[in-house]
């Protein structure tokens, strides 16, 4: 409950101060989403679409990193791909990488742009089957975003489940940054139906 009440506070606030770009929330996050969304239409885009969209990305990346982690600096997004380094005709997701210095330290963040229909898990199986959930927010769409950890790896998540079926998430290795990954998760700039 507690962490709940403190992501929605963070989120609200990077989302009044402009530093979330799109994304706002509440504490009224507790509530479960039918997942998959009814009506979810798939998306089918050719390699040259892909890269144009990975392209796209990258920039918002460039531009959102320095104010969603205040003053971060050498912002250095890496290549999107799948499980390997490139675009192909009909991905349904892609992911990458971001180098860049916050704080004084080198922090990583890895990226993944679901597209609608692509994530299987609903907010609550994820929670039970595959992560270690530490809280959960709405977005300001009707959709949920579900905090998580990997104590083993270090590892700290936020992933949007969002209402078209799409589902990003962004994690790292660095902790006490969860309104920083929620605040790129919930960034409507990372969506395939564009």
């Amino acid at each position: 409950m507690r962490m709940r009440k403190v992501m929605a506070a963070a989120l609200t606030g990077l989302a009044l101060i402009g530093l979330a770009g799109t994304a706002t929330a509440s504490a009224s996050g507790s509530g479960e989403l039918a997942w998959p969304p009814k009506d979810v239409t798939p998306v089918h885009k050719t390699k040259a679409e892909l890269q144009e969209q990975a392209d796209g990305f990258s920039a918002r990346q460039q531009a959102a990193y320095p104010r969603v982690f205040r003053g971060a600096q050498d912002v250095s997004p890496g290549n999107w791909g799948g499980e390997a380094e490139g675009v192909f005709d009909d991905m349904q997701y892609m992911g990458n990488t971001v180098g860049f210095t916050y704080n004084g330290q080198r922090v990583t963040t890895y990226t993944q742009v679901n597209a609608p229909g692509q994530h299987a898990w609903s907010p609550k199986e994820y929670c039970e089957k595959y992560a270690e959930c530490t809280g959960q927010v709405s977005d300001h769409r009707g959709g949920l975003v579900v905090f998580s950890q990997n104590e083993q790896f270090g590892i700290t998540e936020a992933r949007n489940f969002r209402r078209n079926g799409e589902v990003v998430w962004v994690q790292t290795w660095t902790p006490g940054t969860e309104a920083q990954l929620a605040a790129l998760a919930t960034d409507r700039a990372f969506t395939f139906t564009r």
